[in-house]
């Protein structure tokens, strides 16, 4: 009696959200943000710079890189022609592990394919998040059997460590560790360039050149990540924000409120994806 091969550990998408392809120009710079689902960015042509949370990677046309949930990712163009990406960003589980790796594709067009499928059947709001399937056929189905078959072929050895390893690019770690090193402190601009023997100017502008966004803002955006966690394992508001070196809890909350759109208190509702849509709109 043939007793056949259990199949254990594919990947399976459980939601999809949005799915698009942007064209820019040499000066384009993508605000960084960080998000609780999967973003996969696949270079259609061009060059492109990519920050994943402490480390900076640079992709060139065929390669693509996955963003893990909740990791700072942000995307800066590179040389003097423009660029093209596809974006794909989704809930999953048994996705393969090559987050922090640049991946080659092996075929282009199958990253044209998706995007097209993805059109194709469903609907979109802005022509970048994704809504609903376009009908009832349940050939929307095919669009997430595909992501989740590509995701299989960027894993099968494809991989490579594509850090960045340039001063500049090393200079950003140092800063982004710190931060995370330190997170439960109260750090100024002036006593964090210390902490990693740089000048203010030059960590301010080393680290908006690469997150797009001010160090402090960042700093607050761990700690905000940081709260949830704690908040999570049943920590009071007022506990939180003295632990993260908050005299105020009126201001952590507002804080809290501005980075995640929610008040702490009710933080452990899980968010929507409707929710999810404004970190997009930096894209448009």
């Amino acid at each position: 009696m043939p007793r056949g091969v259990y199949i254990e550990g594919n990947p399976r998408i459980t939601r999809v959200i949005t799915a698009f392809r942007k064209e820019f120009g040499p000066d384009f710079r993508f605000r960084g943000e960080s998000h609780d689902f999967w973003e996969l960015v696949c270079v259609i042509k061009g060059h492109i710079s990519v920050a994943a949370d402490s480390r900076i990677f640079e992709l060139k046309k065929g390669q693509a890189i996955l963003h893990t949930p909740m990791q700072f990712h942000n995307i800066t163009a590179l040389g003097y022609d423009n660029s093209e990406i596809a974006v794909f960003t989704f809930t999953g589980e048994n996705i393969p592990e090559i987050g922090n790796q640049v991946c080659e594709i092996q075929d282009i067009s199958k990253v044209k394919q998706l995007a097209e499928s993805a059109r194709k059947n469903y609907n979109f709001d802005n022509s970048i998040c994704i809504t609903e399937p376009l009908d009832e056929s349940g050939n929307h189905l095919v669009y997430a059997k595909r992501l989740e078959l590509f995701l299989l072929e960027l894993a099968l050895g494809l991989g490579y460590e594509g850090q960045t390893v340039s001063q500049r690019a090393k200079n950003y770690s140092i800063i982004v560790n710190t931060l995370n090193a330190n997170v439960e402190r109260r750090l100024t601009v002036t006593e964090l360039a210390k902490e990693c023997n740089m000048s203010s100017i030059n960590l301010q502008k080393t680290f908006s050149y690469y997150a797009g966004i001010g160090v402090m803002e960042y700093f607050n955006r761990i700690k905000m990540n940081r709260a949830a966690e704690y908040l999570k394992g049943g920590l009071s508001v007022k506990e939180t924000a003295h632990i993260l070196g908050f005299e105020d809890q009126n201001y952590f909350s507002t804080v809290f409120k501005r980075i995640t759109g929610h008040a702490p208190t009710d933080f452990g509702r899980k968010l929507s994806a409707e929710e999810g849509k404004r970190v997009y709109n930096s894209y448009r």
